[in-house]
């Protein structure tokens, strides 16, 4: 089906933020709307590399490429493209933006509502509402749609199951939520392509663990996780790693991996990811009794919050920085 989308172009309206000092886009750009998919899955690939500015300005020109053509299956999966490396950059309202105008025009494009174009665009609607602290929003996605169920084991439909399983640990199903991180990892490990950069399933069934008093099974996981980034992972997903694993461990171990997250995220352009960090380590701060250093962390982990849009985590940093710590 054709169409013309007449909405504001995100990608100009957000472009001081996401794709400034961008490099030019080192792929052949589309030749036209059946050339969109090679086009996209690039692009994809360079978001998995965290080259984010760079895979931005390529998803906003196949969103004009689309638009130009008249293709509403070309948008939904550029606009989708596009959702998933503002998420990355730490640009959540332009993601939410990108994924919502995606879902609109899924139901016009002739798309299957339960093929693996309709999966990953699920996954990412709800993984920029986890980030933004929407529970209720991202359940109320998944009970309305048809992914509640069984799903298969094909890439996009396992994306999906990951982000599920964190929804239901975060929406207080924890057995919901390791059952689908295991059978992430258990699939992962069959096809011989467990990436934590890309599924970092260990990490996610670490919290959920630690929730339950699992702390030893808990511990053993992230310390795969952060074993595995730091022999071949990007440094994106070892600053996540050691962020997980300063809540899982105890004591002073615990502080140096959060510290060593921080001082790892620095140097990325994974701007949520390093804003929870700095939160993070606040918290931990205030539990170790050291207040000065944690409102010097905090402030830092509060702005950055606030820049990328996240009332959840502006709200944790905010009760942080008034002295609470974690689970007080």
């Amino acid at each position: 089906m054709t169409v013309r989308d007449e909405r504001p172009r995100l990608a100009e309206r957000n472009q001081d933020i996401t794709v400034r000092n961008a490099r030019p886009v080192p792929v052949a750009p589309p030749t036209g709307a059946d050339d969109l998919p090679r086009y996209l899955r690039a692009l994809r690939r360079l978001s998995n590399a965290d080259d984010l500015a760079v895979a931005y300005a390529g998803c906003s020109l196949a969103v004009e490429v689309a638009g130009r053509e008249g293709t509403a299956a070309g948008l939904v999966m550029a606009y989708s493209e596009r959702s998933s490396a503002a998420r990355r950059l730490g640009d959540l309202p332009a993601a939410r933006s990108d994924a919502e105008a995606a879902a609109e025009l899924l139901e016009v494009s002739g798309s299957d509502p339960e093929g693996a174009t309709a999966a990953l665009l699920t996954s990412r609607r709800i993984a920029v509402r986890l980030d933004l602290g929407d529970t209720e929003s991202a359940d109320a996605l998944l009970a309305a749609g048809p992914f509640g169920g069984d799903l298969p084991d094909d890439t996009e439909f396992l994306l999906l199951r990951y982000v599920r399983g964190r929804l239901h640990s975060e929406a207080g199903r924890p057995g919901e939520g390791l059952a689908d991180l295991y059978h992430c990892g258990e699939r992962v490990a069959a096809r011989r392509s467990d990436h934590p950069g890309v599924l970092p399933w260990r990490s996610a069934a670490a919290l959920v663990l630690a929730g339950l008093g699992a702390a030893e099974a808990a511990e053993r996981l992230v310390a795969e996780e952060v074993a595995l980034t730091r022999r071949h992972g990007l440094a994106s997903a070892l600053g996540r790693a050691l962020r997980i694993q300063g809540q899982v461990r105890p004591g002073l171990a615990g502080m140096s991996a959060a510290e060593e997250a921080v001082r790892v995220l620095q140097g990325t352009p994974r701007r949520f990811e390093r804003a929870a960090a700095l939160v993070d380590l606040g918290g931990l701060l205030n539990l170790a009794r050291r207040r000065p250093q944690a409102r010097r962390v905090l402030r830092d982990g509060l702005e950055l919050a606030e820049a990328c849009g996240s009332p959840a985590l502006v709200a944790r940093a905010r009760s942080y920085y008034a002295g609470r710590s974690p689970g007080r």
